[in-house]
């Protein structure tokens, strides 16, 4: 490849992509967990282990795989339920497992019908809670005479489903042009059996005859080779095999179109009653596909998939320009005034452009790498969106007693209140890919013990890894002072507790939090003065906020078991409601734009993208630590008794 792009692909020390696969083969159950119901695990007549799973009026029965993947190669062998199967559905399928609104889901459905008549495969997608994506199959043979091989391929460019090795459905990786696809959050397998009467046989005018139960399916042969989640990222291990890069030869090109005019009975992309205005976006894309697909496996070297250009495609695209482009060339961007748009003529008009753009801001030794790379998605062009405003137009009120108000000065404000029965919380309305984020805070008066007021932002994918910045202050009794409780989660691990005494009385009157969130660091500050900082420290594989979006929330809510004074106070009910008071909500941040996170330009400070603390600020920071800090993570012999976390010390 060159000495000079060895080396470049070299010093991606935090994004290196080193594919691999995890080869899951054996016995049913070193790989699968029964859920629940009449689910069976024994061995078959040739030797082979399999599993029965059973549906009957009472009782559902299910399995799942024991690991999560991110992209994977899925087979299994399965035996549909024979006889009068009508109003069941039997189902393989992977499945996200975080907020359901954000689920990824890749489905392969099994429809029952009466006796003699054919099974329909309903198969649908999900991507980032978004689906409505059906196409339904007649299958070619009778599945519940013997076993028959369903595939799901997923991959970073498409999402295969084969039947024995014939590929009956292709969804196609759009996110260029604004169509969801799942690209960063592990999925796990299921199957199972349940009754669906309602829809599945005949649009539910069939029901299920529970005269013919139990109805049995039978899964064997299961195999996964697949990218399993590691500790700090879901990144892949080492790699064989072609299925993470394989797109569509000759041969299955005529597959699917053999499937499509002989076997397929329903289509979403050309549902016209469903679909009166316009068709879905992916609908009318596949032209422009096609050329980036032949484009890029025409043009780009193997190498592409070894390291860092697929992570800067899907994972990592937001750090592209912070990583690769020295200081001076982002002030410089974000002080020129490129317009970028669409060629309305060739796809490659449509590439140069982004290439010019990215040349003008990064020189152009750097740019000439891009095209090797088949970058053809949306760069991040830096620059900073600024939300100041109303509080109503840049934030969602989410529950409980929560009211807007105007103050004295004409400030718009907005109260969270607490009482015995109910919470309250607001949000955001829009998720950010770092920002710099203020807010005025006034909090409960008087006697607050138990109560916990919140500033935070959080991501929202999956729990176990997701992130999370947070500032919480933990109530008190009359006349004594609040603690601000700060803690940092970095893809699931948190743990990072250090708390403050504040120097003034955050009841009288308000107060400017900031955290600062960027490439480099995370600060929070208060009144303009810097508290506490996490530094990026990916290259000693600590965990850093990097590339998940979050949003920002804040919230009141009673943590009497905890709060104050380790939960020997509790909330005193007689003085509620206990109301806290915000209000100038700004945020100077990197907003989505389409399918990436683009920033737009309009910030007249930008400096928070690269902020770090100067000699000034640093003096502060060793002032509050040394006279206001009163607890300290990475000081707590007592919690760690074998030596402190990693981080410590560098900080």
């Amino acid at each position: 490849m060159g000495q000079a792009r060895a080396h470049l692909l070299a010093s991606l020390w935090a994004f290196y992509l080193i594919l691999a696969i995890s080869m899951v083969t054996g016995d049913l159950t070193n790989d699968l967990d029964i859920l629940w119901g009449n689910s069976k695990v024994f061995y078959d007549n040739s030797g082979k282990q399999t599993i029965s799973l059973t549906l009957d009026r009472w009782t559902t029965s299910a399995f799942r795989s024991k690991s999560t993947y991110l992209f994977s190669r899925i087979d299994m062998d399965i035996k549909l339920v024979a006889g009068d199967s009508a109003g069941t559905v039997t189902t393989l399928y992977m499945i996200t497992e975080g907020l359901w609104q954000f689920h990824d889901e890749i489905d392969l459905e099994f429809l029952g019908n009466s006796t003699g008549e054919p099974y329909t495969l309903h198969t649908n997608l999900y991507a980032r809670g978004k689906g409505g994506r059906e196409k339904r199959y007649k299958l070619w043979f009778d599945p519940t005479a013997d076993f028959h091989t369903y595939t799901i391929i997923w991959n970073q460019r498409n999402i295969l489903i084969l039947v024995d090795d014939k590929l009956i459905r292709q969804i196609k990786n759009n996110l260029m042009y604004s169509v969801p696809y799942p690209t960063y959050q592990p999925m796990r397998v299921y199957g199972s059996i349940w009754n669906a009467d309602d829809w599945a046989t005949m649009g539910g005018r069939v029901k299920t005859d529970w005269s013919q139960a139990p109805f049995t399916a039978y899964f064997r042969n299961y195999r996964a080779i697949a990218c399993p989640p590691q500790q700090s990222s879901p990144l892949c291990g080492q790699s064989s095999g072609n299925w993470f890069n394989q797109e569509l030869d000759v041969t299955r090109k005529q597959q699917l179109q053999e499937v499509d005019a002989n076997y397929k009975i329903y289509d979403y992309c050309t549902d016209t009653k469903r679909f009166k205005d316009n068709l879905p976006k992916e609908s009318t894309v596949g032209r422009l596909a096609n050329w980036s697909d032949d484009r890029t496996s025409k043009s780009t070297p193997d190498y592409r998939i070894q390291a860092g250009s697929f992570l800067l495609k899907l994972w990592f695209r937001p750090i592209f320009i912070s990583f690769f482009m020295p200081t001076s060339s982002c002030q410089q961007m974000m002080s020129s005034s490129y317009t970028f748009q669409e060629s309305k003529h060739t796809p490659q008009s449509a590439y140069s452009l982004r290439h010019f753009a990215l040349a003008k801001a990064m020189g152009q030794p750097r740019a000439q790498l891009l095209p090797s790379m088949s970058m053809a998605a949306l760069y991040l062009i830096l620059a900073t969106s600024p939300v100041i405003s109303d509080m109503t137009d840049s934030l969602d009120m989410l529950w409980g007693n929560t009211q807007v108000l105007y103050d004295s000065t004409g400030h718009q404000i907005v109260s969270l209140s607490l009482d015995r029965w109910t919470t309250s919380a607001f949000r955001s309305k829009t998720k950010y890919l770092f920002a710099r984020i203020d807010m005025d805070i006034k909090l409960v008066a008087k006697d607050s013990a138990g109560t916990v007021t919140t500033l935070y932002m959080i991501t929202e994918g999956l729990w176990d890894i997701h992130d999370e910045i947070d500032l919480e202050f933990l109530g008190n009794t009359t006349g004594e002072p609040y603690t601000l409780h700060t803690n940092i989660y970095a893809r699931g691990t948190g743990g990072r507790e250090k708390q403050y005494r504040l120097w003034f009385d955050p009841t009288e009157d308000f107060h400017t939090y900031t955290i600062i969130w960027n490439p480099q660091m995370i600060l929070i500050l208060v009144d303009g003065t810097p508290i506490r900082q996490m530094k990026n420290q990916l290259r000693n594989d600590i965990p850093f906020p990097l590339y998940q979006p979050m949003r920002l929330y804040t919230s009141i809510w009673d943590a009497d078991d905890w709060a104050t004074q380790g939960g020997r106070i509790k909330t005193d009910w007689s003085q509620a409601p206990f109301t806290a008071f915000f209000r100038n909500y700004q945020a100077n941040a990197c907003i989505p734009y389409k399918t990436a996170w683009i920033c737009s330009q309009g910030s007249n400070d930008s400096s928070w993208f690269t902020q770090d603390l100067d000699e000034e600020g640093k003096q502060k920071l060793k002032d509050v630590d040394d006279n206001y800090k009163i607890y300290d993570y990475c000081t707590d012999s007592r919690r760690y008794p074998n030596g402190y976390p990693p981080e410590c010390g560098s900080q």
